[in-house]
């Protein structure tokens, strides 16, 4: 039983890293790692101490890097590990499965298994950056393995365990298997891990052993520690900063870390497992899995070698030559309808919003609403920029002239949505002269769309979307000017046009790989 489970779980991970959003998610992590510990004078920070900064010994460049690790993982790992359990549905994988002996708990531990050691390849490949970080600065020579690697055993390593079991109760609870999931997660994670900051929140990240640790080590000094404060989370500090030794977690102050990695770890198997309860090994006679259209956007990253190439029948009788004049606007249409379908109550929702959004006077630089406007849409904009299970589409598409009518459609069909969801703030910004706000919004929804897009085209699924863009979000409202594609901070977000430009670079990205994709086939 143990070596079947290892078996799929080894198999498995062979399989998923060489997906283009593992990649995609690695290269993020390992830019991570150098922003929590630069080598040179950048003022980015993961690990804040008032205005203080550590000096790179080992431990400490393992704990910066480590934490960072556990904070960008837990939320962008979250989008890659999900949806194993689909792809195997969806490829017939999953029935071979079925005719084997292992049972649904073997089936289920081996895909946990396989998630960690996703995770478990991300961090070795953050704690070597972490080592090089330490070597090129050259504040301390002395390498110390075990403070180095002992954050990412007893913090990171178990954090992410518990991640990788709720991403496989959400591959099997009906409902959190599509974009619903990746919005559920996401409030998940901003209540558990940002709350671990919080003095009274769970301690996931062992900030109370770390931040004492090193209160310990300035007090020793004869630094004041009264107004110390800490956090995680990735801001830049223009001010001068002072330095400080602190050589890191040792084993003697392991306790307290340690026995919450424990109960995350069980945690985790518990979580993992009880995805049981739905789970019928592929039986769709028992449990209808790949028959519910309200699925169809969980089984988005199934290859298309993979996915049926028969959803629908042509009827060559019935197909008529497009219209003349009336190409590319039937396409935009078109376009719009699939980013829609299965959600009937979107524009009642906009509609919902846009009055509430009216009722609101602007409030500073920009309208309050605007960021939240920009939420509303998220699960349409995840459809764009790749065809999952859609059969013969590219059959019915065939009155386009080319990939790139095609894909401006696409492109048009998701900046419409965005358009609707900011046209009432944007109309109340101009009518108070707030000029530039209103030309910050337009750019901003021009570029998530294109931003979608270009994701959708290079993982052909919506998982990369779904993971990237909170995180845009969420430094956005936490006023990251470099973050700020909506201009809700004034003059220091970036400038509208720049954020048009990089929306345009977005779009001619994904249109040229769609291009390329079509001439090879």
């Amino acid at each position: 039983m143990v070596t079947r489970i290892g078996a799929l779980a080894l198999a498995d991970f062979r399989e998923r890293r060489r997906r283009p959003g593992y990649l995609v998610v690695l290269l993020g992590t390992l830019a991570l790692g150098l922003l929590a510990a630069p080598v040179g004078d950048s003022r980015w920070q993961v690990f804040q101490v008032t205005d203080l900064q550590g000096r790179y010994t080992s431990g400490y460049v393992g704990t910066v890097t480590a934490l960072g690790g556990a904070v960008w993982l837990s939320l962008a790992g979250f989008g890659i590990v999900r949806g194993t359990i689909v792809r195997d549905e969806q490829s017939g994988v999953g029935g071979l499965l079925a005719a084997t002996p292992l049972s649904r708990i073997g089936y289920l531990a081996g895909k946990f298994g396989s998630n960690l050691l996703l995770f478990g390849s991300m961090l070795l490949a953050l704690a070597g950056t972490a080592l090089g970080v330490q070597l090129l600065k050259g504040d301390s020579d002395r390498v110390d393995v075990v403070r180095l690697l002992l954050p990412y055993v007893l913090i990171t390593l178990p954090l992410l365990a518990a991640v990788a079991g709720c991403a496989v109760l959400f591959d099997t609870v009906p409902g959190l298997r599509g974009g619903i999931g990746a919005i559920v997660w996401f409030a998940v994670w901003t209540v558990l891990v940002l709350g671990a900051q919080t003095a009274g929140g769970l301690d996931l990240l062992g900030m109370r052993r770390i931040t004492s640790s090193i209160r310990e080590t300035l007090a020793a000094s004869g630094r004041p520690v009264g107004g110390v404060e800490f956090g995680v989370g990735l801001t830049a500090d223009n001010r001068v900063l002072g330095s400080f030794d602190w050589p890191g977690l040792g084993p003697g102050e392991a306790g307290g870390p340690a026995s919450t990695g424990v109960l995350l770890v069980g945690a985790a198997v518990a979580i993992a497992l009880l995805g049981a309860l739905w789970f019928r090994r592929f039986d769709e006679a028992t449990t209808g899995l790949g028959a519910r259209p309200a699925e169809a956007e969980a089984a988005a990253e199934t290859p298309p070698a993979a996915a049926s190439s028969a959803g629908f029948t042509l009827d060559p009788a019935r197909l008529t030559a497009a219209r003349a004049g009336r190409t590319g606007f039937d396409a935009v249409l078109g376009e719009l309808r699939i980013l829609v379908q299965g959600r009937r109550l979107w524009w009642a929702g906009a509609a919902v919003f846009a009055a509430g959004a009216a009722a609101v006077t602007p409030d500073g630089p920009s309208h309050p609403a605007l960021p939240f406007a920009m939420l509303w849409p998220v699960l349409l904009w995840s459809r764009m920029g790749h065809r999952a299970g859609g059969g013969s589409v590219d059959e019915l598409l065939g009155a386009c002239p080319s990939p790139l009518r095609r894909g401006l459609a696409v492109l048009l069909a998701g900046i419409l949505p965005a358009l609707a969801m900011v046209a009432v703030p944007v109309l109340r910004l101009i009518g108070a002269g707030q000029t530039r706000a209103a030309a910050g919004a337009l750019a901003g929804a021009v570029l998530i769309p294109a931003l979608a897009m270009f994701c959708g085209s290079v993982t052909r699924g919506p998982r990369l979307f779904q993971t990237v863009y909170p995180m845009l979000w969420y430094g956005m409202i936490n006023h990251v000017s470099g973050l700020d594609f909506l201009g809700v901070t004034g003059g220091r977000a970036p400038a509208p046009l720049a954020v048009a430009g990089l929306a345009a670079a977005l779009a001619a990205a994904a249109l040229a790989l769609d291009a390329i994709r079509h001439a090879a086939r």
